[in-house]
């Protein structure tokens, strides 16, 4: 009788655990080996609008055509990115004298706008325990 009440004890304390995944994201539309590509994940609506306390930030070399990196271990959740390529190396999205980003950017789910960036709303994702894999393309 001690053995089943042993592999209980241990599946419930295992039940509590959050269950952490791999996230690849692949970068389509990239037009030159210029400067970075730079990734920015978020958590929450909050830090997604502003672009700030990202959970994780990648800075992949260019590459004209596409671009990937994984992200390994992250906790299940909701989440959402953004990317922009920095052709110039600057680390800023450069924007032309209205405000139009003259860098190519995108968002997950290749979220668009109105007006300006899309809301966490759109961009968001499920990530759970089995690995993902999502592509989104650079608008110049």
């Amino acid at each position: 009788m001690r053995a089943p009440l042993l592999g209980l004890a241990a599946a419930l304390s295992f039940a509590g655990v959050a269950q952490a995944a791999d996230l690849t994201v692949t970068i389509q539309g990239v037009r030159s080996a210029d400067g970075y590509v730079m990734v920015a994940l978020f958590d929450r609506e909050d830090a997604f609008k502003e672009r700030k306390n990202e959970i994780a930030a990648l800075r992949l070399r260019a590459r004209e055509g596409q671009v990937s990196a994984t992200l390994h271990d992250l906790p299940a959740g909701t989440y959402g990115f953004a990317v922009y390529h920095d052709e110039n190396g600057n680390s800023e999205l450069d924007a032309n004298l209205l405000g139009m980003p003259t860098e190519g950017y995108t968002f997950s789910n290749d979220a668009r706008g109105s007006f300006g960036p899309p809301g966490f709303a759109d961009a968001k994702f499920g990530l759970d325990a089995e690995p993902l894999k999502m592509t989104a393309t650079l608008s110049y």
